[in-house]
């Protein structure tokens, strides 16, 4: 007799714990089934604040980047000096994927027999693997001229 009563407890006991926790699950469930706005306020405060703040295009700038709001649209005067400085020389000092040096005469010729013109639009609009205006859109096409001229003296 006493297996048969503990067997009854046993599953008596059993049962409501099933029970128990089958009522615990449908609870949480329905308590976080769907996000509230708090939730969702945060989620995007979240977003917020972890947003890169900067981004760095290799090649091609998207076309989302090049059309900023006119008032994003500052040109820089620098002096030709100034321009080959802080923008041309990290690449033609070094030689960078066959920019010409200063100084290299024979390079040079070769690109100025093409006309002036042409490398200044190939410095403008960027050429091989040298993006517009050495990658300085906010340099006006006057700035980069200068530092076109102050290159190739």
């Amino acid at each position: 007799m006493e297996d048969k009563q503990f067997t009854t407890y046993f599953l008596s006991v059993l049962g409501a714990l099933a029970v128990f926790t089958i009522s615990i699950l449908i609870l949480a469930n329905s308590l976080t089934s769907e996000p509230d706005e708090m939730d969702r306020g945060m989620a995007s405060a979240v977003a917020e604040r972890t947003k890169p703040m900067a981004n760095v295009y290799v090649g091609s700038v998207p076309v989302a980047a090049t059309q900023a709001p006119a008032a994003m649209k500052v040109a820089v005067e620098l002096s030709g000096e100034e321009v080959y400085q802080q923008v041309c020389a990290a690449c033609h000092n070094a030689g960078v994927m066959n920019a010409p040096k200063p100084g290299d005469k024979a390079a040079w010729d070769q690109r100025l027999a093409k006309g002036i013109d042409v490398v200044y639009a190939n410095a403008i609009g960027g050429i091989g693997g040298m993006p517009a205006k050495g990658g300085r859109a906010d340099l006006s096409d006057a700035a980069v001229k200068a530092a076109v001229d102050y290159l190739t003296k």
